[in-house]
């Protein structure tokens, strides 16, 4: 599931990708993903538009056009945008392109491509959603910060960083678990289950203790076993653009490995809770619940 080094590696992606443009096609289906928009205008809207900018802010990719024109993006659970050199299906409105030999078929387009820009340069990247839970709106470019789903957001672990004080005073005020607490987005922007589960191993924090008894010395080191996790992780993300649910690597210190041992004391065994709906994994040993 794409958490914050997901999209920030989309959002760098993005920025490099749309440096080819204007947009000379666009392209969607009359899918859930426009959330009630309508297909053909964001065709419309986002044919012959150049990148401005490419902002993100928690899970959210942010996309300003020239002419004011605005794309807010979130990959929900499984979406990713991918570089194709070839439109693909014949959905996409296609240029006159050279000939191929017959020995060399045309390639299809990625599986799951549910919206297309096709680039000046012959590139096309493709919204690719097996289960059409992310979202694409466009609206003006100049109201993107503004829109509530943005503006509710809490500090981005990178964008902002983190304030150590900031975060104590939120989470002195609440009794939730600490794992709950640090993935509600109003209080910190981007951060899932993968990462918190990460991060909490590293800062030797029980997921379920209450938030109002961390000390802010255990905060601040919360705080860089976030920021420490999230880079490590966008530097893996380098070398492998598949998810986890894809079939990738498990290359996370805990997160998934319930009932293996403990890669830091060694001696626990990794159990698992669940809290707020999702599964934590911790060693008891290195995690006391105190």
């Amino acid at each position: 599931m794409p958490e914050l080094p997901e999209v920030e590696h989309a959002a760098r992606s993005l920025r490099r990708w749309l440096a080819d443009g204007p947009i000379v096609r666009a392209w969607a289906g009359p899918t859930r993903l426009l959330r009630g928009g309508d297909h053909r205008l964001f065709a419309r809207k986002l044919r012959g538009r150049s990148i401005v900018s490419v902002e993100r802010r928690g899970k959210l990719l942010l996309l300003s056009f020239d002419e004011d024109v605005g794309l807010l993006c979130h990959l929900g659970m499984t979406g990713k945008w991918v570089r194709s050199l070839d439109p693909g299906p014949a959905e996409l409105p296609q240029r006159p392109r050279a000939k191929r030999p017959k020995s060399a078929p045309a390639p299809a387009a990625p599986p799951h491509s549910h919206a297309r820009l096709e680039l000046r340069g012959g590139a096309v990247l493709h919204y690719c959603d097996p289960r059409l839970f992310g979202r694409l709106e466009v609206h003006p470019a100049s109201e993107l910060l503004g829109l509530s789903v943005v503006s509710s957001l809490g500090p981005d672990p990178l964008v902002d960083r983190i304030v150590v004080a900031a975060l104590h005073d939120k989470l002195s005020r609440t009794a939730r678990p600490v794992k709950v607490a640090i993935m509600d987005q109003t209080v910190l922007a981007g951060v899932g289950n993968i990462y918190a589960t990460e991060a909490l191993f590293r800062a030797k924090i029980h997921p379920a203790r209450p938030s109002s008894s961390l000390s802010k010395r255990e905060i601040g080191r919360l705080g860089e076993a976030i920021v420490a996790t999230i880079a490590l992780a966008l530097k893996r993300r380098e070398e492998d653009m598949t998810y986890l649910s894809e079939g990738a690597e498990n290359r996370f210190l805990i997160y998934d490995r319930a009932g293996e041992a403990c890669p830091e004391c060694r001696r626990g065994t990794l159990e698992k809770i669940t809290l707020g709906g999702r599964t934590s994994t911790y060693c008891a040993r290195c995690q006391p619940a105190r």
